[in-house]
């Protein structure tokens, strides 16, 4: 899947990137540093930290969560990340490296995708011709802007900063 970096930005420790994929929709990223608790956590990894902090906020909604991460999670064991954080479409990736950028640093990145139900392409940023033909279809969504994105990873910088 090819991209381009659509914005960056550092807010504290924590770096946050806005990408549009070829497949037409944006990716939202934040970077945790090395001296971050979950600096290394996957994603779907259970945490008895995220329990407690998800604990303290019992009667909070669903808010902008996946809702099979939600109920596939039994809490037994601690809570993941993708059912703690409230973000679009909850948090479907964790990785490190150089994707989505390089950095001169190491960082734990931890990413959403604006590809769900209610979600819409942008036709005009897929990669081909044909696969612009087969999107057409699913336009009765809406369009993730940069600003959007940008905004749902401050909010995950906030969250994170409360683990």
């Amino acid at each position: 899947m090819g991209y381009k970096v659509e914005g960056k930005k550092e807010i504290d420790n924590y770096v946050i990137v806005c990408i549009m994929t070829d497949m037409g929709h944006r990716c939202g990223y934040v970077g945790v540093g090395k001296n971050h608790i979950l600096y290394k956590v996957p994603h779907r990894q259970n945490k008895v930290i995220l329990k407690k902090y998800i604990d303290s906020k019992p009667n909070e909604p669903i808010g902008k969560r996946g809702i099979i991460p939600l109920f596939c999670s039994s809490g037994k064991r601690g809570i993941s990340a993708d059912v703690a954080f409230d973000v679009h479409g909850s948090i479907t990736y964790s990785g490190d490296g150089d994707y989505p950028i390089s950095l001169d640093r190491p960082v734990w990145w931890f990413g959403f995708d604006c590809a769900h139900d209610g979600d819409a392409k942008e036709l005009s940023h897929i990669d081909n011709s044909k696969s612009r033909e087969m999107y057409a279809g699913f336009n009765g969504g809406i369009v993730r802007s940069k600003e959007y994105v940008m905004q749902e990873c401050e909010s995950l910088v906030n969250q994170l900063k409360e683990v």
